[in-house]
Formats: C-alpha cells, structure tokens, sequence
C-alpha cells in the first residue's frame, strides 16, 4: 500500500516525476515555451560561472548581460596566463555544477525550501551587482521572485519537486551546450568571437575539440554523481 512505501522511495518519485516532466515538456507541442524560464536560468548560471571564476583568480566581474535568444554575456577582467582558460571553463560548467548542487542540497523535504531561498536570494544579489541591461534585470528579478515566492508559500512536497526540476534542467542546460562546447567560435554584433573552448585551445595547445569533449565528460559525469549522492547512496544506507 501507498504508505507502507519507505520515505525514501517517495521522496525518490518526485525526483523521477521532475525527469519525466523535463522530458515531455521537451517533445510537447508549446511545451518548451514552459521550459523558457530554467533555459534563462541556465544562461544566468553560465555567465555567473565565468563572472566568479575570474574573480576566483584575482580578476574583476563587472557586469553580465542575458538577452531573449538565452544568449549572454559576462564582462570580466583578468591577468593572462592559465586564468583565462579557468575564467572560460567556469562558464561552461556553471549550469551542471549549479544543478549537480541543487539535486544533492534539494533532495530533502527539510532543505529543498532553503536551496530555494538561497536561489533565489542569489539572483537578487546578482541583479543588484552584476546585471545591466534591461531585459536581464527583468528577467533575473522575475526568477529571483517566483523562487522566492515558492521558498515561502509552496507545500514541502512542491518544494522538493520544484528543486529537483530546476537541478535537472541546469544540467540539461550544461548537455545542451555540447554544440558551442565544440564550436571553435561564433558571431555577435557582426563580429566573429571565440568559443569558450577555442579560447582554451589558444592557451593550453591541445584543439578545442578536445576540451569541449573534456567539459562535456565533466559535465556528465557532475549529473550522475550529484544523481548518485541525493537518490542512490543514501536507499543504501536505509
């Protein structure tokens, strides 16, 4: 019967009921209009990968930008060496490394509010730091207040369905980069750029093929071992 079934296996079926959500909302008529919002999300973590990573090497993160195509953009400074290819690669990790974090923190009842609240109180934070344009500010102030609103008002069981979602689509979002991650470079405002990984390959040597093949492992490899740690290893313990 329904309540003889282990705490653990129920809170384990939301996990699965976010996967099977991401999936049909992906293949459904109108439903990657639903999608929209955690794709913005992604694009927010990317640039706020690259934004923290050059701080992390004693550079400047002065602002980001998001615009409606989920492209972005974040405006650092930094000293030359093995900096620059850590400042590329935290913006293409920054979603799975995110969602890797959300799907362990968020994985039960107790915290999933707090990794809401958190969330949400982080896309403020940057808004009033980081964010400049236009439609990014009313973008990252609609996200910060629906994640907020949720961390208040929602139902403990909503809550952890709502963070195992947006876990999930952070590392989807991460997969869904596979196609710049192997791309040597881009346009933007009629101007030919490089690709994170191309900007890697002109410091570390090896091609950019290469180290869009190593991200992408890595990234796989953050959602199936946050995956493992929130839903496998603890039905071990029990």
């Amino acid at each position: 019967m329904p309540d003889q079934q282990p705490p653990r296996a129920r809170l384990a079926a939301t996990f699965w009921g976010a996967a099977a959500l991401s999936i049909v909302l992906a293949v459904v008529p109108y439903g990657r209009y639903a999608l929209y919002p955690f794709a913005l999300l992604a694009t927010w973590a990317h640039e706020m990968g690259h934004g923290l990573a050059a701080l992390l090497v004693g550079g400047a993160f002065e602002h980001l930008e998001l615009y409606p195509d989920l492209g972005g953009v974040a405006f650092s400074r930094h000293a030359g060496g093995l900096r620059g290819p850590i400042v590329s690669a935290g913006g293409l990790l920054g979603p799975a490394l995110l969602g890797g974090l959300i799907i362990v923190l968020g994985s039960r009842q107790a915290t999933a509010r707090r990794v809401l609240l958190v969330l949400g109180l982080a896309l403020a934070g940057s808004l009033a730091l980081w964010v400049r344009n236009l439609f990014g500010a009313v973008a990252v102030g609609a996200l910060a207040a629906g994640l907020l609103a949720a961390a208040r008002w929602g139902g403990e069981t909503p809550r952890l369905v709502v963070t195992q979602f947006i876990g999930i689509q952070l590392c989807l979002g991460s997969l869904a980069s596979f196609d710049y991650m192997f791309t040597r470079g881009f346009e933007r405002g009629g101007k030919t750029m490089a690709s994170d990984t191309q900007a890697i390959a002109e410091v570390l040597i090896l091609p950019y093929w290469f180290w869009g093949a190593l991200i992408a492992a890595l990234s796989l490899a953050i959602l199936a071992a946050s995956f493992w740690a929130a839903w496998i290893k603890p039905a071990r313990k029990t």
